[in-house]
Formats: structure tokens, sequence, C-alpha cells
């Protein structure tokens, strides 16, 4: 052979074999845990992947779900560590976890040895005991989408500086803008410690609520005839709170009016992926508040449903609402003095 064209040859093979590498784990891979079977949609670029992962309970399949990751390669121990950073669909009391994956030589390139790690109320994802080891299967060398019009790999959250967006609740002459703030949500069981994100507000020096009420009498007296389902009663200590409030499962226009003590804040506000965010400081004339949600549709898939999350003070909370047009849910919150 011409050793011109056996160099170019080699040269060729190098690249085919790279490009081959880089692309080894690109598809759909499934396999079975101690209780749930597991669904894992992987692209891969280089060192890194991103996917969604599904999975569902066997014993009870109306528990299951799906959340987006993304991966990174440690060269050192040869492991894929794959990390949850926000729920797509959530049916169950189902949390975020970090997969990890690794090749055995004997078994092939459509088998990986894996195990998950589900952080639990006091650890995080890094000193959390491994749940079990098991095996996954390449099933297709192809993904799909989570659900029509969402892409495989999450195009919404981006490694970017926190930069939220603040806005003041005005009064009822000017449109009632709402705090949104574009980072991801990373859930976890109740409670955990928060994430030091400091969100910039405009409070008011007064001991009643900072927050501007909206007049719609007709409105208060449509939620004051359904019925008030208590959906969670939390002990706080601090009288500052956040809620957060994000469409719980499938994007499918579902609306809600917020009232706080009985007085509407929000009206006919959509739920979506990007948090609906409240930060006010509570009237400190009354221990006792309540957070009442009030559906003004069905969305496309009823009931109602949204994801709530809680901060005050050192603790988050997340609760998850479904309401109808008979029936509001209520966050109580009850004020102890940490004295």
């Amino acid at each position: 052979m011409n050793y011109k064209y056996f160099i170019l040859y080699c040269i060729l093979f190098w690249g085919f074999a790279n490009q081959l590498s880089a692309q080894e784990l690109t598809g759909t891979w499934e396999g079975l845990m101690k209780d749930e079977y597991l669904k894992i949609n992987i692209i891969q670029n280089d060192n890194k992947l991103c996917g969604y992962t599904y999975d569902i309970v066997l014993k009870n399949k109306t528990s299951h779900c799906k959340a987006y990751f993304k991966g990174l390669y440690d060269k050192e121990t040869k492991i894929w560590t794959l990390t949850g950073t926000r729920f797509i669909e959530n049916k169950g009391n189902h949390v975020l976890m970090m997969v990890k994956l690794w090749k055995v030589p004997q078994a092939g390139n459509d088998i990986l040895r894996s195990t998950v790690l589900i952080q639990d109320l006091f650890s995080n994802f890094f000193d959390a005991p491994a749940t079990e080891f098991f095996w996954l299967r390449r099933i297709s060398t192809k993904t799909k989408n989570p659900a029509i019009g969402m892409p495989v790999c999450d195009e919404v959250v981006k490694e970017k500086p926190l930069t939220p967006k603040k806005t003041i609740i005005t009064t009822p002459e000017k449109k009632a803008p709402i705090i949104i703030k574009k980072d991801s949500i990373k859930t976890s069981p109740t409670p955990i410690e928060p994430n030091p994100i400091k969100v910039k507000t405009d409070s008011i020096e007064s001991k009643k609520s900072t927050a501007v009420y909206l007049k719609n009498e007709p409105l208060t007296s449509k939620m004051n005839k359904r019925n008030q389902i208590t959906l969670s009663t939390l002990k706080i200590n601090s009288r500052h709170v956040q809620i957060k409030m994000y469409d719980n499962g499938t994007i499918d226009n579902d609306s809600v009016s917020i009232f706080y003590n009985g007085n509407l804040l929000k009206k006919h506000v959509r739920l979506t992926e990007e948090p609906i965010i409240l930060e006010m400081d509570l009237d400190e004339n009354t221990n006792s508040h309540e957070i009442t949600l009030y559906a003004e549709n069905m969305g496309s898939f009823p009931p109602n449903t949204a994801l709530i999350v809680v901060t005050c003070g050192k603790k988050r909370y997340e609760l998850h609402s479904s309401t109808n047009f008979n029936d509001n849910n209520v966050l109580k919150l009850e004020y102890e003095s940490p004295n």
C-alpha cells in the first residue's frame, strides 16, 4: 500500500473512531430498578449528556414522572453522572434523582451498569447512598421527544448568571405584573435548606402585609362559594415568605386566581414551567395566614394542578395542588415566634 494513502487511511479511521466514541451513548435505554421501570433518552456531545428520564412505579402505574437531566463524564473513574434539573411531569411523590452509568467491557456497547442516588431530607446528592445497582439496555439508537412540541434536551434551563426579573404588585388601575425568575427548579422532599438566592423586593415598612390587593368583589364572592380544601398547614417562624407556582405536569394552559387571607392578589394567572413568584411580608396583626388557589379553568387535562414551592426562613416545602370548579386549595401558614 502506498505510504501516503496509508497515512490518510489512518487519519480518516481515527476521526471515524472518535466520532463513534462521541456518540456511543446516544439513544434510548431501559432497565428495571427494584420496584420501578426506568427509561433514559440520551443525547451525547463529547463528554456531556442531556436528555430526559421516565420512570413508573410497577405496582401503581398512575405514579410516574418525566424529568430533564444534564450529564458529565469523569475520565478518572470512567463514570457518567446524570443529574436531574427539573420535572416535565410528576404524577406522585417523585423527586429528582442522580443516575450514575458505567460500562462493563464484557457486556458490550449496548449494556450499562447503573445506580440511582436520591436526595433525602438532610443530605445532598453527593453524600446520599446508592439505592441499588441494576442494568440498562439500549433499545434504540434514536431518542424521542418527551411530549409534542417539547425538545429531548432542556433548552429552557441554561447555565447563565441568575438575573431575576423583578416587578412590583401595583394598584388595580395598572396591570399586576408577575415576578418571574428564569431559573431551574431542583425539587426534593420536604423540608430542605434553600439555595441562598437573593431576590430584591420593595417592602413597605408596616405592620400589615406588603401585598397590594386587587378589587374584584364578584370573583371574591365566587371564591368564597366554593369548598375550601386545606392543602397543608405549615408552621413557620419568619413572616417573610416566597411562594413559587408552576404547572404540575404537562403545560396545558391551567390558570388560577390567588388570594391572601381572602383578598385577591392575582387574577387569571397562567401556570407554566416558569414560576409565578409571590414574595411578601405577612400581616403582623395575625399569626394565621391563608393562600387560596381558585381554578379559573381546567386546562386541556383536568383537574387544574400546580406545583407550589414555599420558602420561609431556612425551610423549603413542596406541595401539589389540585383544584376544580367546586373546590379551592388553601395553604395555611401558622406563624410561631422563633423565641
